[in-house]
C-alpha cells in the first residue's frame, strides 16, 4: 500500500465513511493544498463580503440541485439569478425562508441527511456552537452532498476575533474582491483552516465565460483598483438583478 493511499484511507475513517471523495477546483495549487480537492460529506465555512460568490463557483463545480438557506428577517436576500454572471442556474436552486435559527438548523439536518441535494448552502448571522455544528457535519458525513456556511456575522473583517468560528468545519475560506471587470474578478482567497493540511493565500480570478479558477498571483499584493465597499452584496442581491 502507498502512502498516498494510506492516507486517503485515514482521512475517509476521519470522516465517517469508507472512501474519501472531493470535489477538486481544477486548480492544481489548490488542489495540492487540500489532498486533492474540497471534501464531499463535509461541511466547509466561508466567510468575507465574496463569501457568497466563491460558494457560488462551488455550486457551480458540484452540480445537483441546491438548497440554499436562510432567515427570512434578512433585509436582503441573494437572489439566484443575479449569479448566471458566475454560472449558476436560477433552476438549480431551491430558496428557503425561515423564521428562526431553530427552524433553519432544523431543515439543515433533514437536507443534508436526506442525500437530496448537490449542495447545502446555510446562510447564518451569528456564530453557530460546537454542536450544532457537529450534528450538521454528523449529517453530512454519509452522503454526497457539500455542505456550505455562509459566516455572515464575520462577513466585514477578517482580523476579528475568531469566536464562535466553526471548529467541525474541514475548511474555512476568506474571500474579498481585488478587482472586477467584464471579463473576470479577482479574489484574494484565503485558506484559514485546512484539515488536510496548513493555512495558505491565493490571488485568484474567476473567468466569467468559462466559470473556470485561475491563479493570479501567489504574492498576496492587489492589483488595480478595489471595487466600491458593498459591490459585491449589491450585484448579488434582488434589488440590483
Amino acid at each position: 500500500m502507498s502512502l498516498n493511499i494510506l492516507r486517503e484511507q485515514i482521512i475517509a475513517l476521519e470522516m465517517g465513511r469508507n472512501e474519501r471523495r472531493v470535489l477538486p477546483f481544477g486548480l492544481s495549487v489548490i488542489d495540492d493544498a487540500l489532498q486533492g480537492g474540497l471534501d464531499i460529506g463535509a461541511m466547509h465555512e466561508f466567510s468575507g463580503p465574496a463569501a457568497a460568490l466563491f460558494a457560488q463557483l462551488i455550486v457551480q463545480r458540484k452540480g445537483g440541485n441546491t438548497f440554499w438557506l436562510v432567515n427570512e428577517r434578512l433585509n436582503e436576500e441573494y437572489y439566484p439569478p443575479a449569479l448566471a454572471q458566475y454560472g449558476g442556474k436560477a433552476e438549480q436552486f431551491i430558496m428557503l425562508r425561515l423564521q428562526n435559527m431553530q427552524d433553519l438548523l432544523s431543515a439543515a439536518y433533514e437536507v443534508l441527511a436526506s442525500n437530496a441535494a448537490g449542495c447545502v448552502l446555510l446562510e447564518v448571522q451569528r456564530p453557530l456552537n460546537q454542536i450544532q455544528a457537529r450534528k450538521l457535519q454528523i449529517a453530512v458525513q454519509n452522503t454526497d452532498t457539500l455542505g456550505l456556511i455562509i459566516n455572515a456575522g464575520y462577513a466585514r473583517n477578517r482580523h476579528m476575533t475568531h469566536e464562535g468560528l466553526l471548529g467541525s468545519t474541514v475548511t474555512r475560506w476568506h474571500a474579498e474582491v481585488l478587482n472586477w471587470s467584464q471579463e473576470k474578478t479577482q479574489i484574494g482567497l484565503h485558506l484559514e483552516k485546512n484539515r488536510r493540511g496548513s493555512p495558505r493565500h491565493w490571488t485568484v480570478e474567476i473567468d466569467h465565460a468559462t466559470h473556470h479558477l485561475h491563479l493570479a498571483t501567489l504574492s498576496g499584493e492587489r492589483t488595480g483598483d478595489p471595487p466600491q465597499p458593498g459591490f459585491v452584496e449589491q450585484a448579488l442581491c434582488a434589488d440590483h438583478a
